[in-house]
This record gives structure tokens, C-alpha cells and sequence, in this order.
């Protein structure tokens, strides 16, 4: 399993990802929204997806980007950087540590990863970098976002 890099890639083929997402711990859903972008700044896609069942913000930031890994290989982007506006969580991908509770969804970000002809980096953004996927989670987050624009895991 080769390393996450920490920092960006100065490849030009290189995608670049914002995540985001919002949580509700009362209901238990989170909203998730990513936007990829060509280093330039042209959008390339943007995304939405809601999800019941999800116990910290920590998973709802996880499950953003695990989404939106997916969102990516499905379009064949092989070189990726993710921009979080979670420090704990790019910390512990680009470290590769998997809290217990978190394991399955960390499993599936390694997963997705780690093919030899994909090159991923995770880097930390402050979230008033972070506004387009900020404010489009906090959208998608409670249970009348489910039922009518945002789609379920």
C-alpha cells in the first residue's frame, strides 16, 4: 500500500476535489456535497449525496470523500487532491490510521487509492476555503433534502 502524499501534486493531470458535509446528530443524517475542478479552477462536476444512519461528523466527513472518490474513478480520474476542511480527518488518511468506528469507510478510501495507476493527495483547507461544498452540504443534510434532491446512499 503506497503512502498518500500530504501536499498537492504539481502533475497537470491532477483533478482538484473540495468535500464537504454536514451533520445533523439529531436526526442522524449527513448532507455531502464534492466539486471537482481542473487545477486552472473550470468545475468539472459538482455532487450531492445524503446519508441516514451516521453517528459523528468525523463519518460524515469520511463518507464525503470515500463519495466523491467514487464520483471520481467513475469519470477515470486517476490524479486526485482531495481538500478537506477537516484537519483530524486528513491527518489520519494521509497517516493511514482507522479509528475503530470508522474502519470500513477508511478500508474503502485506501481501496480506492491505492491502484498503481492512481495518484491520490489529501490536504487540509480552512473551511472559508471550503465555501461552494460547505454551504451545498449543509443542504443536503436533513430529512426534506432526502426525500426531494439528494439522493441516498
Amino acid at each position: 500500500m503506497k503512502p498518500l502524499a500530504r501536499t498537492s501534486s504539481s502533475n497537470d493531470l491532477t483533478v482538484f476535489c473540495n468535500t464537504d458535509a454536514a451533520w445533523r446528530s439529531d436526526l442522524m443524517t449527513a448532507g455531502m456535497r464534492w466539486i471537482l475542478t481542473y487545477r486552472h479552477g473550470q468545475e468539472i462536476s459538482r455532487a450531492t449525496a445524503s446519508q441516514l444512519n451516521v453517528t459523528s461528523v468525523c463519518m460524515a466527513e469520511a463518507l464525503a470523500i470515500r463519495e466523491a472518490l467514487i464520483n471520481a474513478s467513475t469519470q477515470h480520474i486517476t490524479h486526485i487532491c482531495l481538500r478537506t476542511d477537516s484537519q483530524v480527518l486528513a491527518r489520519a488518511i494521509t497517516a493511514r490510521r482507522r479509528p475503530t468506528d470508522l474502519y470500513g469507510i477508511f478500508s474503502d478510501i485506501d481501496s480506492l487509492t491505492s491502484s498503481p495507476s492512481t495518484e491520490c493527495s489529501v490536504v487540509f483547507i480552512p473551511r472559508a476555503r471550503n465555501g461552494p461544498a460547505d454551504l451545498l452540504a449543509k443542504s443536503c443534510r436533513g430529512p426534506e433534502a432526502i426525500k426531494t434532491f439528494c439522493f441516498v446512499l
